[in-house]
C-alpha cells in the first residue's frame, strides 16, 4: 500500500479545518477540555472524512501556495465555528442584561467552561443553552453541516470567493437583537418597578424606597425568569437550528 504526497497534503488541510472548528465550537472552546483532547477529536474526524473530500491542489505545488491553503482552511474552520457560537454569545449578552436589570450584577461566579468570571445568571444561561444544544440534538446537525462544508467549499478553494463578510456582519448584529429579545421582559419589569416605587416614594415619604426596591426587583425577577424559561428555550432552539443553515450559507458563493 502506497500513500502519495498529495493524499498527505489533503489530509493535513482537512485536519487544519477540523482542528480549527473544534477549537471554536461550544463546549470545546473553553478551558474545560484540554487542547490535546480537542485536537484528538479533530484528528479522528479528519481521518473519517478525508476519503470523501474533493480537493484541488494546484496551488500546493509551491511553498507559498501551500501556506495560503493552510491559512484558508484554518479561517474556514474558525468561521464555521463562530456561526455556531453566535447563539451562545447572544445568551451571554441576555444573561448580562438580565443580571443588570434585576440587580444581580454584584453576584459573580467562575465559569469553568470559558475560564472567566461572569455574572451568575450569565454562567447559568450558558450552561442551560449548552444543555439544550446537546439534548435537542443540534450538535448532530452541526457535525453533518461541517462534513457537508467540504462539498460546498472543497479543499483548495478560497473562503473569500464566497464573500462571507456581509453574512458574518449580519449574524453579529443578530447577536444583539436576540440578546435584547431574551432580556426584553426583564427590561420592562425593571421599568415598571422603578415607576411604581417612584410613585410610592412620593406617596410615602418616610419609606426607604431605594433599599426596598432591590428586594422586590430580585424577587419579581426570579419569578419572571421561571415564567420565561420556555420562551428563552424556544429562542435558543430556533436560532441554534438556524445556525446550522447559516454555516452552509456563509461559505456558498
Amino acid at each position: 500500500m502506497t500513500i502519495e504526497a498529495g493524499e498527505i497534503v489533503v489530509w493535513v488541510l482537512v485536519l487544519l479545518r477540523t482542528g480549527a472548528f473544534f477549537l471554536g465550537i461550544p463546549l470545546f472552546a473553553g478551558r474545560l477540555i484540554p487542547v490535546r483532547m480537542r485536537m484528538a477529536f479533530g484528528l479522528i474526524l479528519s481521518l473519517l472524512v478525508n476519503p470523501l473530500v474533493p480537493a484541488d491542489l494546484s496551488l500546493a505545488e509551491h511553498f507559498a501556495g501551500a501556506i495560503l491553503l493552510a491559512m484558508n482552511e484554518v479561517c474556514v474552520g474558525l468561521m464555521l465555528a463562530m456561526m455556531v457560537r453566535m447563539v451562545f454569545f447572544a445568551v451571554e449578552l441576555a444573561g448580562f442584561l438580565i443580571s443588570y436589570e434585576i440587580g444581580l450584577m454584584a453576584s459573580n461566579s467562575v465559569n469553568p467552561l470559558l475560564g472567566s468570571t461572569d455574572a451568575t445568571l450569565t454562567s447559568l444561561f450558558y450552561y442551560f443553552s449548552l444543555l439544550i444544544f446537546f439534548v435537542v440534538g443540534v450538535h448532530l446537525d452541526v457535525m453533518r453541516a461541517f462534513v457537508l462544508s467540504f462539498e460546498i467549499l472543497p479543499i483548495g478553494e478560497f473562503l473569500l470567493r464566497s464573500n462571507p463578510m456581509v453574512e458574518y456582519v449580519r449574524e453579529v448584529s443578530n447577536v444583539f437583537v436576540l440578546g435584547v429579545l431574551m432580556a426584553a421582559p426583564f427590561i420592562a419589569l425593571n421599568f415598571i418597578v422603578n415607576i411604581s416605587f417612584a410613585v410610592l416614594g412620593k406617596a410615602v415619604p418616610k419609606m426607604n424606597v431605594f433599599i426596598t426596591s432591590f428586594s422586590v426587583r430580585i424577587m419579581c425577577g426570579f419569578l419572571l425568569l421561571i415564567s420565561c424559561l420556555l420562551l428563552i428555550s424556544s429562542y435558543i432552539i430556533e436560532h441554534s437550528r438556524r445556525s446550522v443553515e447559516v454555516m452552509l450559507e456563509i461559505i456558498q458563493s
